[in-house]
């Protein structure tokens, strides 16, 4: 088992194990990604590898999201709803985020769910996270940026998360694909709770549906969709 140490307030000093033209990030190969330069994107992979990748840091997360089909206007309602402006892709337990805003030079984009521990380092206020790699090797990163800023982006996603697991539920339920079995619930009952997640699903979905009519409607008109309008979406989707 590997242990390793990287400060990533030293990127220009790291050891680069190669330069590729593309990498395709993806849920399982990749621990982090930052930009190096302005037309080169640094990766840290499972395995440990220190890659270059000849691509902006935008285009590589613009392929991710793609390959993932993780849409912008959907994080953006999911983010919206939990008062988060700081947005990542979150797609259930699967989750790649930010350590502060997209606009930071310093921005880098980590996966959450290949972290085990982060805590802040005393002699500088920083965040050392340790990610796990492949074969149990432990690499501590150390990011530039506060523990309440790391954490509230992290409980922003996890919430994001948790919207998206029990929509799954609410789903699996309404298609009957949920088996029934004696004493599964020890809380409330399962009318109270797939009440609870019809009303959430319902509610993401007008949120969805409003929010990508009015991102349409500003573009096209330069204004805010009016008021009627918001209210006869709402009512043809309320229609049984």
């Amino acid at each position: 088992m590997v242990r390793k140490i990287i400060d990533m307030s030293m990127l220009d000093k790291l050891k680069i194990d190669g330069e590729v033209a593309n990498y395709l990030v993806q849920w399982d190969n990749t621990l982090l990604l930052t930009a190096y330069d302005q037309n080169r994107t640094f990766v840290l992979t499972v395995d440990g590898e220190q890659l270059l990748i000849r691509e902006r840091l935008k285009d590589v997360l613009s392929r991710f999201a793609q390959a993932n089909l993780i849409y912008e206007y959907e994080m953006e309602v999911h983010f919206a709803k939990v008062g988060c402006q700081t947005r990542g892709y979150v797609a259930g337990h699967h989750r790649l985020v930010p350590t502060c805003g997209s606009s930071n030079e310093q921005v880098i984009y980590y996966m959450v769910h290949l972290m085990e521990d982060a805590s802040e380092l005393e002699s500088d206020k920083r965040v050392e996270m340790i990610m796990n790699g492949r074969a149990g090797d432990k690499y501590h990163v150390q990011v530039a940026t506060s523990e309440r800023t790391f954490r509230r982006i992290v409980s922003a996603a996890d919430e994001v998360a948790n919207d998206q697991l029990s929509l799954f539920e609410y789903w699996m339920y309404r298609l009957g694909k949920v088996k029934r079995e004696l004493f599964e619930r020890t809380y409330f009952g399962d009318y109270c709770v797939y009440t609870k997640l019809r009303k959430l699903a319902l509610d993401l979905f007008i949120r969805t549906v409003l929010h990508i009519l009015n991102k349409a409607h500003k573009k096209v008109y330069g204004e805010e969709t009016p008021a009627e309008l918001v209210k006869e979406v709402k009512r043809v989707i309320n229609k049984f």
